[in-house]
């Protein structure tokens, strides 16, 4: 996807918590005897005290064996007052309405920095809260003393293994879930499943219902727009500046990009075999490749805007068609596969460019807000644009 995100392969590592001795010498023998004469002869007084509550507490939430997205079953009580979410999973609990219930962030939701940080994100930054919250350790080290500490009633993970969970669940005593954030493309039925997942475990299977059904309005919408264009009237077009474990220029693209699919687009880089290196879609082709496709329009992921103002200095791309027409466009990067409200909002950016005589009714900030609004609560199209541009024509003067 257009933007940066991190190497769901990267090593799995759980901190766990120091061994605690319990050798008898250590204590002593007569006081261990003492210690539990003392307990025998307060016993009946303690029963006492506690029964009352006992008997008048709310009963506990009951148990419910699941599946995961990894097809783990796992016993969970429900409906879950708290929850962490690790590895991209936090996304998909804050489009739930549910960051009030989170009770513990990765190290990098504290970084007032871009991308790897609180900026950039929709669901972070109209959620200010979480960046207060207790700190559970790193996307690739979660630390189970402090998970145990921020007590949630279920752990989300949206990456790893089965061992990896297994291993968290064992050593925290809290249930491990995966979801998925998958895309809104040919991975949409893993992002929606994940969705029902989370709302099924806390109780917010209304609003997960209501977020299936606004992108499901949203592609049908889109496909209503462009399913008739022939082909002929399809301008051929390409993703560049994309972010995938290093940062990339105008070389850095994306086949099956879920945009370009929704719109039914004419990718150039669909058209190209990659043999290797592609990250979930993503690679880098060589300049020989791109200048022999030649688009006619191209969107340069405005993280990588950097990068491709510096390749736009080379003669040869200065020859691309779209560079000497200046066809070329700035998107807003999304971080997560999925990030609907990013991701929909570029779509209907980009069908206006592609396709501007059937999304000529539409002001794409009002959009863009519309979708900000429903999914995390904030009209965030105007901050978006301050940091990185927004969805607009690029100079492609020297």
């Amino acid at each position: 996807m257009c933007g940066r995100e991190l190497d769901d392969n990267a090593g799995d590592e759980i901190v766990a918590p120091p061994t605690i001795s319990m050798d008898p010498d250590t204590y002593g023998c007569r006081g261990g005897i003492m210690f539990w004469k003392r307990l025998i002869a307060w016993l009946p007084a303690i029963v006492a005290l506690l029964l009352p509550a006992v008997i008048n507490s709310p009963p506990a939430a009951a148990a419910t064996v699941v599946t995961d997205l990894q097809g783990r079953e796992v016993a969970v009580q429900v409906p879950a007052k708290s929850v962490v979410a690790l590895r991209a999973a936090l996304g998909l609990v804050c489009y739930l309405d549910l960051a009030d219930r989170v009770v513990g962030v990765e190290e990098l939701e504290n970084r007032e920095t871009e991308w790897v940080g609180s900026v950039g994100r929709s669901y972070r930054m109209a959620n200010p809260r979480l960046g207060g919250l207790p700190v559970i350790g790193s996307r690739n080290r979660p630390d189970v003393e402090r998970l145990m500490a921020a007590a949630p009633d279920v752990i989300f993970t949206a990456a790893g293994d089965p061992r990896f969970a297994d291993n968290l669940q064992r050593k925290t005593g809290i249930p491990v879930l995966f979801v998925d954030n998958g895309d809104l493309a040919g991975r949409r039925a893993a992002f929606e499943k994940s969705l029902r997942l989370i709302g099924t475990i806390c109780g917010a299977e209304a609003r997960a219902a209501a977020v299936i059904d606004r992108v499901e309005a949203a592609v049908a919408d889109l496909r209503r727009r462009t399913a008739d264009i022939p082909a002929g009237k399809r301008p051929s077009t390409y993703i560049g500046g994309m972010n995938f474990r290093v940062a990339h220029g105008l070389l850095g693209t994306s086949r099956c990009y879920p945009p370009f699919v929704l719109l039914g687009a004419d990718n150039v880089a669909d058209r190209l075999t990659v043999d290797r290196g592609a990250v979930k879609g993503r690679f880098s082709l060589d300049l020989e490749t791109l200048l022999a496709v030649d688009p006619e329009i191209i969107f340069v992921c405005e993280s990588g805007l950097e990068l491709v103002r510096r390749d736009l200095h080379r003669p040869a791309l200065r020859e691309l068609r779209a560079v000497r027409a200046g066809n070329l466009y700035g998107v807003l990067p999304h971080y997560y596969a999925a990030s609907p409200d990013t991701v929909l909002a570029e779509t209907y950016f980009m069908g206006k460019i592609l396709y501007p005589e059937r999304f000529a009714d539409l002001d794409i900030a009002a959009v863009a807000d519309d979708f900000y609004r429903f999914f995390v609560g904030r009209p965030l199209y105007a901050e978006m644009t301050k940091i990185f541009g927004g969805f607009t024509r690029l100079e492609t003067g020297p």
